[in-house]
């Protein structure tokens, strides 16, 4: 009798920490909050792909990475906001303007360092790792080269990009000074965005440095804008600072990991022969997000045709597009790291379990997404603007767009998937033909037979969504069947 009270007494204790009352509900949610909590706070620094339950692995290692997206979008807007409120109407277009151009650079190296993900992905797999330790150090010495050279270059060139652009003579001083100093920010983007640490699993630690750069810029943004008035400079500073402290938490991490991998680093610091794999994976999937971006721009130029509310509406529509883009995106990331360790340990079968399991987890979640984002749009698009017009080509969008969005969430598995397997070229030429070259000649040709409308760039999207599609899954059978050919020789 003693035992039974006590454990009642056990229970009642317990149920006070959430103060739920059933003991039943207080056990599933404390099991849940437990995971998430080590999830987010205490998860290893190393993580093997290669066993265990597919579908939880994908989810838990996806989850850090999608908040790291969410947490940068909250900041850009955050420091958006902070600018135009400090230094006006003008400094707002002079960064808007400047960070077109930021924007190539750095998702030239988010690509460049996922791809470099798929090399030491596979080589923790086939558990190679003194391997491993050389392939690093040659990593950190190539794109501290590729950093040092394209911040030299945009430097440099900083007039001649902003013309290339229009910019308006009032508005280049402004953001020549903010596109030159965040420039200076490339070189700490090696330790940071080289994604060694994701392809070893570990996507927490990223989480909580981006967490940490982001308190320090908008605390920095405060200090430079309003205490100690710096003007846009002050701005370009603070985000530059922040970037460097994330990088130096990242390269401390590295140095000092727990696990079946510890780096060391050993003399040669460079090794020539890991040239060719490290460009032969990176240039591609960097390329890639290059045309991703120029596609943007040149898209961008014809939905300027159609004036204030058209351009007003992809911008509200693109904000909630994000809550579909970067879960998607976000999956297709934990994709590659996935595929990569099996690939390393020759389980070919795993690959292609993981790879079914992600596709149908991509398409029915972006069916879902699609469905709760589409009925919330009338609300959130009233969050942005109260413009009739406005309001009328952001919701256009929606429904045009959102009910085959479910294919952008194939592609990015493909895309994932094969990268994984280690071709990051046939990406890169699929990205090429159907988000640049096809959605251009799209619009071109229906202006050619008199058909100018914003329902033209709504399919224009759609179609390409399909067209690349098909064409990855061409190419990703056929790279399954190769390695698969590979292993077993």
């Amino acid at each position: 009798m003693n035992k039974i009270l006590n454990k009642l007494h056990a229970l009642k204790r317990r149920e006070r920490i959430y103060g739920i009352r059933n003991p039943l509900t207080y056990d599933f949610l404390h099991h849940n909050m437990h995971h998430l909590h080590v999830l987010l706070f205490h998860s290893a620094d190393q993580q093997d792909f290669t066993r265990g339950p597919i579908v939880r692995q994908l989810l838990i290692f996806m989850l850090p990475i999608l908040l790291s997206q969410l947490l940068q979008q909250f900041y850009t807007i955050a420091d958006t906001a902070l600018i135009g409120q400090a230094l006006g109407a003008e400094a707002l277009a002079a960064v808007g303007t400047a960070s077109l151009i930021l924007s190539v650079c750095i998702n030239f190296f988010i690509g460049f360092s996922a791809g470099l993900s798929v090399l030491v992905s596979h080589l923790y797999g086939e558990k190679d790792y003194t391997r491993l330790s050389a392939l690093v150090q040659s990593i950190f010495v190539t794109v501290l080269a590729f950093a040092v050279c394209l911040t030299a270059a945009g430097i440099l060139l900083t007039p001649q990009l902003l013309a290339a652009l229009s910019t308006p003579a009032e508005l280049i001083p402004t953001a020549s000074t903010y596109l030159r100093i965040t420039l200076g920010g490339m070189l700490a983007r090696p330790p940071y965005n080289t994604t060694i640490l994701r392809a070893l699993g570990n996507t927490t630690s990223a989480l909580h440095y981006l967490a940490a750069a982001v308190v320090l810029n908008i605390a920095l943004d405060i200090l430079l804008l309003f205490i100690i008035p710096c003007g846009i400079a002050g701005a370009a500073l603070a985000t530059v600072a922040a970037q460097y402290a994330a990088a130096l938490l990242a390269l401390r991490k590295i140095l000092h990991l727990h696990g079946a991998w510890q780096f060391r680093l050993a003399r040669p610091f460079f090794v020539p022969k890991h040239l060719t794999p490290i460009l032969g994976t990176s240039i591609p999937a960097g390329l890639q997000a290059v045309f991703m971006s120029i596609s943007s721009l040149v898209i961008q130029t014809y939905i300027n045709t159609f004036g204030y509310a058209a351009m007003a509406g992809m911008t509200v529509y693109a904000r909630i597009e994000g809550f579909l883009y970067y879960p998607l995106f976000a999956f297709g990331i934990a994709l590659t790291s996935f595929i990569g360790q099996n690939v390393g340990a020759h389980d070919i079968a795993r690959v292609r379990a993981g790879l079914g399991t992600s596709l149908r987890l991509a398409a029915f979640g972006a069916m879902g997404m699609a469905l709760v984002a589409g009925l919330s749009a009338p609300t959130l698009v009233l969050l942005f603007t109260d413009d009739p017009a406005v309001v009328e080509n952001a919701l256009d969008a929606v429904c045009y767009t959102f009910p085959f969005y479910f294919l952008y969430g194939i592609n990015q598995v493909y895309i994932g998937a094969m990268r994984g397997l280690g071709n990051t070229l046939y990406p890169m030429m699929t990205a090429l033909a159907a988000y640049c070259l096809f959605r251009v000649v799209w619009c071109w040709a229906w202006d050619l037979v008199g058909i100018h409308s914003m329902h033209i760039v709504y399919n224009a999207y759609n179609v390409s969504f399909l067209v690349m599609g098909t064409l990855l899954y061409l190419g990703c059978k056929r790279e399954l069947c190769r390695t698969a050919r590979k292993i077993s020789a």
